[in-house]
């Protein structure tokens, strides 16, 4: 893990792990001759090889899903991760210094106030939804009024129910210049993901199928890059749906991936 950093010399590595040569050694030789490691006698350096980089790189992604599962492991214990695509659940390491928000018993469906109050400070927010949600509305409106950036995945049930609970105002936001909406026919899992220049805030089931209105967010960079490229996989196997500026009538029409980054 240290030489990931770069190459080091002997002195270097026997500092950093509180070694001594005589002790480090034996256990260099057997990298060298796995060939995981190579030395460069000019330089006196040691530096991973190509297979060692490949290894390193697995063992860091493994200490990264311990250290999430050790911080909140009474939450993800009980979470339901087939709902997120295999290529996105190997990497859910990135997902770090992740908090929990609770929800009121009450109003499980309702976004909680921290979640809310980081949306609508947000300059963009990306969305990708499989429940109905009546405060997004609420939120989006608000976030077009101060200019912010917004792009949405729905699947077609709850599209269609946006669509006929809040027809003038979800016609405005498949109109608006600062909105992009989009439909999938199949299923989105997580419940729902929202992500934004500020933070990523994911609900999902627990291994019973129930929603019990927990909140997982985080701020931290690799948890966003994370986030996106979540979304941007939803949006690009989704259809956008958009108001014709010419004819008034919505389209639908295959999504442009290049618009789920343009933010």
């Amino acid at each position: 893990m240290l030489l990931r950093e770069g190459p080091k010399n002997i002195d270097e590595i026997k500092d950093a792990l509180d070694f001594n040569a005589s002790a480090l050694m034996p256990q260099i030789k057997k990298l060298l001759k796995w060939d995981l490691l190579t030395y460069d006698p000019n330089e006196d350096l040691y530096k991973l090889s190509d297979m060692g980089a490949l290894i390193v790189e697995k063992i860091e992604e493994f200490l990264n899903i311990i250290n999430i599962y050790a911080e909140n492991h009474e939450y993800w214990e009980t979470r339901d991760l087939s709902e997120i695509p295999y290529h996105m659940r190997k990497r859910i390491g990135n997902l770090v210094h992740c908090e929990l928000l609770e929800a009121n018993r009450d109003c499980l469906f309702e976004f909680h106030p921290t979640f809310v109050d980081n949306v609508l400070n947000s300059k963009y927010v990306m969305m990708a939804s499989s429940t109905f949600q009546p405060h997004t509305v609420s939120i989006f409106s608000k976030l077009l009024r101060n200019n912010s950036k917004v792009a949405c995945v729905f699947t077609e049930q709850i599209f269609n129910k946006y669509l006929e609970d809040y027809p003038d105002k979800f016609n405005n936001f498949l109109s608006h210049e600062n909105m992009n909406v989009s439909m999938r026919s199949g299923h989105i899992g997580p419940l729902t993901l929202v992500v934004t220049d500020r933070f990523m805030g994911l609900w999902l089931f627990d291994k019973n199928g129930r929603f019990d209105g927990t909140t997982l967010i985080s701020y931290d960079p690799s948890a966003l890059k994370w986030g996106r490229e979540l979304f941007t996989y939803y949006s690009s196997i989704s259809n956008l749906v958009y108001i014709d500026s010419d004819t008034g009538k919505m389209e639908i029409t295959g999504y442009n991936i290049t618009k789920a980054n343009k933010f």
